[in-house]
């Protein structure tokens, strides 16, 4: 179950359980009541986290690939407008349920409400619009990219996805444009990378965190070197809960068939990374505690 759908099966079982309460409307306008619902959401995770072509999906669920297509992005837009739009858009948690989940790593950024951090995916040339063209391409990456910027709560959880941006867009674009500052109340602290320079967007009483830059200096102060340390050992949950989005295959590089809703691929996928087992030991077992 892990290696198919990168969930384990409690989880899958408790998705399915909640997807079945919802009529779905197929985008090619007919219900393929052939196949099961639990089969559809098994197919639609295959595809999300190994990108199984559509043929070999065919072959599996003895159908035609068509219907595979119209299947998956089917259910790819219903679990998106059930999880992500029900459980994630509305609004992220305040700092004092992120205090109720603080892991002992952050105990020098006890504030904190959000860690930002930007991931970019390769897609196919967008056409022969040179405009569009000119706009995804990333010389960083060597490639035409789309680009979101993601905020993970201290305990790991993905609690904010904006939608994909050109891959040309600064990421202080991208968070003024996606208004994820307006969510933050004062007293917050927002921890992020050097490329976060959004100190002149940030709301009255709104802090940020960010490793000090190297300038005409040949070397940090002791202090820096210690506020650099401190700040990478708490973004490392970040960076982990970043990798874990790149672990769905189809997000190596966008499918062409699924450029139109290639932000939704990409939110759901971020969500279903919520499903998985906590990123830190101590939040696992405080999930156990209360369990038991």
């Amino acid at each position: 179950m892990l290696m198919y759908t990168s969930l384990r099966p409690d989880m899958f079982l408790a998705i399915d359980e909640m997807m079945q309460r919802f009529q779905i409307k197929y985008i090619d306008g007919w219900t393929p009541s052939f196949i099961s619902l639990t089969d559809q959401l098994l197919m639609t995770l295959m595809k999300l986290t190994m990108n199984t072509p559509f043929l070999d999906l065919a072959e599996r669920f003895n159908t035609s690939a068509s219907s595979v297509n119209n299947i998956v992005t089917s259910q790819i837009c219903a679990l998106h407008e059930v999880l992500y739009e029900g459980l994630v858009e509305s609004r992220i948690p305040s700092l004092q349920k992120c205090k109720g989940s603080m892991p002992i790593s952050f105990g020098d950024f006890s504030s904190c409400r959000i860690v930002l951090d930007a991931t970019e995916i390769t897609q196919d040339v967008p056409g022969n619009d040179m405009r569009l063209q000119a706009s995804t391409y990333s010389g960083y990456k060597n490639s035409h990219t789309v680009k979101s910027v993601t905020g993970v709560a201290p305990n790991g959880a993905l609690v904010f996805i904006s939608k994909l941006y050109p891959g040309s867009t600064s990421d202080v674009a991208i968070v003024e444009h996606c208004k994820v500052l307006e969510q933050l109340a004062p007293g917050d602290m927002i921890l992020a990378d050097k490329g976060f320079t959004i100190h002149k967007l940030l709301p009255q009483g709104v802090h940020l965190n960010i490793p000090p830059f190297l300038t005409s200096k040949s070397q940090y102060t002791p202090s820096e070197v210690q506020l650099c340390r401190k700040i990478a050992k708490s973004r490392i949950h970040v960076e982990r809960a970043n990798e874990r989005i790149k672990n769905y295959e189809i997000l190596r590089h966008v499918p062409q068939q699924f450029r139109y809703i290639s932000t939704k691929v990409f939110q759901l996928c971020c969500v279903l990374v919520n499903f998985q087992d906590p990123l830190m030991q101590e939040i696992a077992q405080n999930f156990a505690s209360v369990d038991n």
